[in-house]
């Protein structure tokens, strides 16, 4: 029987970063740079490319909800192989130019099984590691979505250059490798979910607390996210060049970000090391109101891109800290259910407003005051831990 002592946490933590490269980093964030291929060679207009990030983000949400609501023990392994795999075949799918029918209902399996990934993957390994460890094994798991980003950006123009068929086949492969990958080196685990009493109950105040300070630090995130290269590139009339500096700045960032903090928290907690991370990166969402020099957008940029990707490390590694074993999913879903929604929400809403104003820094202040928010409740997390632990 496996114990703490026994769990083999390199192995564990490798193929949580194999799930979260495919699922998130791949076949979510990899879509981005292929919809501008999309347009030019007629495949979909511009409009319809949105519809099908939308669709991507819908099944993200489906997919966290399932994992909430779901009630029965199962093996984690079989399961995780098999929407590892259905992502891979929905990616070799979207070679066929068979209409956007077709293409959207792939992109929304992909988004449920992203979803899915996200939260099985945090009770699976990052549950599962010992308290020692669980920083570092939680950093090695989440990198793999900019770990996913980072690899899609940087080979996504050279298999562009040979065409789109070519591209969503290569990337397929590759996701159908590391499926392969996983299917060699992870270890058995059962998931057994809390009983339907216990999961409908809601979870300990401070869970909530942290909850709500994770979908705020979403809102924080999107102004970097979809407009700080155009910001750069436009707005400052710096050229195409400056803005894609800036996009790569922040892709490294999410590759490197979950590692470093990871071994931060085990040395000083996951919640501490949250609270640092959001005074961090409210500082850096805040800084391209006050200083406009490429170095200092670029900082922002690593700031920004380490901390909103180490969050999702620092909250799942808090949450398997502070609730039983078998809530870790029920809870965790929750919380990738709430930045979901903030997300997907406050893109559309910004959008529209900078449609309206026009105005870069209009929505890196409204970043910067939801930061300073979510900080608060971070500290108020931090002073209600303190007070139980006395």
């Amino acid at each position: 029987m496996e114990t703490p002592e026994t769990f083999p946490i390199n192995r564990a933590a490798f193929c949580g970063l194999l799930a979260m490269f495919v699922s998130i980093g791949v076949a979510r964030f990899g879509f981005a740079p292929i919809v501008p291929a999309l347009a030019k060679a007629h495949w979909y207009s511009a409009a319809a490319a949105f519809w099908l990030g939308a669709a991507n983000l819908a099944g993200y949400f489906i997919g966290a909800a399932v994992m909430r609501v779901w009630r029965r023990p199962f093996a984690a392994k079989p399961a995780v192989l098999g929407f590892m795999g259905l992502t891979a075949l929905s990616i070799l799918a979207s070679a066929l130019n068979w209409g956007w029918l077709w293409f959207g209902a792939w992109r929304l399996l992909s988004g449920i099984t992203g979803g899915i990934l996200m939260v099985l993957m945090a009770a699976a390994v990052v549950g599962r590691a010992p308290a020692r460890a669980r920083g570092k094994v939680s950093g090695i798991t989440f990198a793999g979505m900019g770990a996913g980003t980072a690899f899609s950006a940087i080979l996504l123009p050279l298999l562009l250059a040979r065409g789109l068929v070519c591209t969503w086949i290569v990337l397929g492969v590759v996701s159908v490798a590391a499926t392969l990958a996983v299917a060699l080196m992870m270890p058995p685990a059962r998931i057994t979910p809390p009983p339907r009493h216990a999961a409908n109950g809601l979870p300990p105040r401070v869970v909530l607390l942290m909850i709500a300070a994770y979908a705020l630090s979403a809102l924080g995130f999107v102004p970097h996210m979809l407009f700080l290269s155009s910001f750069a590139a436009l707005g400052l009339g710096r050229g195409v060049a400056a803005g894609a500096e800036l996009a790569a700045c922040l892709g490294v960032a999410a590759m490197l970000g979950p590692l470093i903090l990871g071994r931060v928290a085990d040395r000083f907690g996951f919640l501490p090391t949250l609270g640092a991370g959001y005074v961090l990166m409210g500082c850096g969402v805040a800084l391209p109101l006050l200083m406009h020099a490429q170095l200092a957008l670029a900082v922002s940029a690593l700031v920004v891109g380490a901390i909103a990707l180490g969050s999702v490390m620092l909250v799942a590694g808090a949450i398997a800290g502070m609730v039983p074993p078998a809530r870790l999913s029920a809870d965790w879903g929750l919380a990738t259910m709430a930045y979901a929604v903030m997300q997907a929400g406050v893109a559309a809403l910004f959008s529209n407003l900078f449609h309206l104003t026009g105005s870069y820094e209009l929505l890196f202040g409204i970043g910067a005051l939801a930061m300073l928010v979510s900080i608060g409740l971070i500290g108020l997390c931090l002073r209600l831990t303190a007070a139980a632990e006395a």
